[in-house]
């Protein structure tokens, strides 16, 4: 490396890096300021705060990083400017762009770092932030009883201090409510004086109370809350000490997984991957609302909503899906059926071996314990109880039977005569009734409204799909945006400081602010147009860039020119020549 270029990088890094350092301080305290209601008053601790403000400042680094490239080039090369180091370079045949090489090839490399920061570190310290941000808003505020006000900040007591002292630990004519019970009003102590503090870390809030009463009712065993009180309790006392817990006043951290699926803490392929099915999201949504429609109107209308090609194949391909799904399930429900028609099988199966069996026994005639009961009697028993053993197999047969026609049914009963016609009959006279016509017009209304209805649910759910997936693409275009207004601001930056040939913090300050808001009025601009719809999220986040670059290579062309367009001079010379040829022109006349 040449010592030219170490005399310009050197001259640029020292201020890029103290510019930076500002910047963020400036931003981050205007954001913590915008913040102060919410941190005010909750006794988070140093710890706390510190992390809030680290995770944040990282945030802001995507915004300040382009105004300290902006401000630092102006600076670098404003002071080359004014000690005469650029005009000797220059006059050591240098141009003005081998003097702007080194701080550019910095920049490049600052542009792709500046990426990298904007789609990984950012993101997480955005889920960091944001999460703790959250469990911030849901802590309470510190423990601050009010002087002659009942305070409820701890579960399940409200406390009444009439009179607090200086010390903040003395009080006096206290009233506290226990409903720990949850049986309402019915433990209540009271005390003519006592003293207040937290023990065991802060962890428990201790009240030593003297020369007071404590009332306790006692409802009825198994009553409701209106039932009967059966004991009344009083108890005086001159000290008594009560604690209470102050764990409801703990911070506690909420799982960061709660908040991965805002668009804030995704990078670039997920934020990809999410348009792609919120696309697909929103196409279906359009095929459905053409379906829908060819089912609303009737039959003479239906022809007119004709479904573009590229709908009807994503609606063929979806009920396709839908049958095979159907058929899926189908399946698995026969499969299931059949186990179970299989499991009945084998259990009549098995029933039928034992009704064999016992008919195998019972093929032995038995010995007749009557001797007076005749072989007859005996075969007759048998018989019957065959009969009943074997009756569930019988049955299907009889049933087989009874749904069988007979003969006299087979040959069919003689064949009738024809029919009369009826006359037609005029459907459109059924309406010539005032009652059948408001019967009519309301069903027709009640459709429509039913219709309008539809759609404008419809409509209203795609429009807020829309309005995500253009917000998931202004973030991925914003990742780039960002880091190439690094590289933009550079370009604007380092001829314009040649071009002044001012250093320090007074002109150079000035100028990037006047272009900075410039671009975060466009940035901003184009953000809110692409949000609503009029223009797309490249043209939108992209806008500046094609404002301020023509502005940049104007810079440039005119520093090489060692044009003079900040300086009085220049104009006064401008405003001669003017004069000059209408001079001539009136002359000439």
């Amino acid at each position: 490396m040449k010592k030219l270029d170490k005399l310009i990088l050197r001259a640029f890094i020292g201020p890029l890096v103290l510019t930076l350092f500002v910047v963020v301080f400036i931003l981050l305290t205007v954001l913590m300021i915008n913040k102060m209601e919410e941190l005010v008053g909750k006794d988070l601790g140093i710890m706390v705060l510190s992390k809030l403000m680290f995770f944040f400042s990282i945030n802001i680094t995507q915004t300040a990083l382009p105004l300290a490239v902006l401000l630092s080039s102006i600076m670098a090369y404003g002071n080359l400017g004014e000690y005469s180091e650029l005009t000797a370079i220059k006059g050591a045949g240098i141009s003005l762009l081998r003097a702007l090489r080194p701080t550019f090839i910095l920049v490049v490399i600052i542009t792709f770092l500046a990426f990298f920061n904007n789609n990984y570190v950012v993101t997480s310290a955005n889920l960091k932030a944001y999460s703790l941000l959250y469990d911030i808003k849901k802590h309470k505020p510190s423990l601050d009883i009010k002087q002659g006000t009942f305070y409820n900040g701890i579960p399940d007591f409200s406390i009444k201090i009439n009179k607090k002292y200086p010390d903040g630990e003395t009080l006096g004519d206290i009233i506290i409510y226990d409903h720990t019970g949850k049986q309402g009003n019915n433990v209540v102590t009271f005390a003519d004086s006592g003293r207040m503090y937290s023990v065991y870390n802060e962890r428990y809030l201790m009240f030593e109370l003297f020369n007071g009463k404590r009332f306790e009712e006692i409802p009825k065993a198994g009553g409701n809350r209106r039932g009967k009180i059966t004991d009344f309790v009083r108890n005086d006392f001159k000290h008594s000490k009560m604690i209470l817990s102050l764990a409801s006043f703990d911070f506690q951290k909420s799982k960061e997984e709660l908040w991965t699926n805002h668009y804030y803490m995704k990078r670039i392929n997920q934020l990809k991957e999410d348009v792609d099915s919120m696309d697909l999201v929103l196409f279906d949504a359009r095929v459905g609302v053409y379906d829908d429609a060819q089912r609303f109107f009737s039959t003479a209308f239906r022809n007119r909503v004709v479904m573009p090609p590229d709908y009807l194949v994503r609606k063929q391909y979806k009920d396709s899906l839908n049958q095979l799904k159907m058929q899926e399930d189908s399946m698995t429900y026969r499969a299931q059926y059949n186990q179970g028609e299989l499991d009945s099988t084998a259990n009549l199966q098995a029933r039928n071996v034992e009704i064999a069996q016992e008919l195998t026994s019972q093929s032995q005639v038995p010995p007749l314990v009557n001797k007076s009961a005749s072989p007859s009697s005996g075969l007759k028993n048998r018989t019957s109880k065959v009969q009943k053993l074997t009756k569930v197999n019988t049955l299907p047969n009889e049933l087989n039977r009874i749904d069988q026609p007979t003969a006299r049914e087979r040959s069919g009963p003689k064949p009738a005569k024809a029919a009369t016609k009826l006359p037609p009959v005029n459907l459109d006279s059924l309406m010539q009734t005032k009652r059948n016509k408001a019967q009519g017009v309301r069903q027709a209304l009640s459709q429509v409204r039913n219709i309008k209805n539809k759609i404008n649910v419809q409509t209203s759910r795609m429009r807020n799909q829309k309005l995500m997936i253009s917000k998931y693409k202004i973030e991925v275009n914003k990742k780039y945006a960002q880091a190439f207004a690094c590289l933009v601001m550079f370009l604007i930056g380092a001829p314009l400081g040649a071009i002044i040939k001012k250093g320090g913090l007074g002109v150079p300050v000035i100028i990037s602010i006047i272009f900075f808001i410039l671009y975060y009025v466009l940035s901003i601009t184009g953000k809110k147009w692409a949000e609503e719809g009029v223009v797309t999220a490249f043209v939108g986040i992209w806008g500046f860039a094609a404002v301020l670059l023509p502005i940049g290579f104007f810079f440039l062309r005119q520093a090489r020119n060692d044009a003079r367009i900040l300086e009085s001079d220049f104009y006064a010379v401008v405003m001669q020549k003017i004069k000059k040829r209408f001079a001539k022109k009136n002359s000439n006349e």
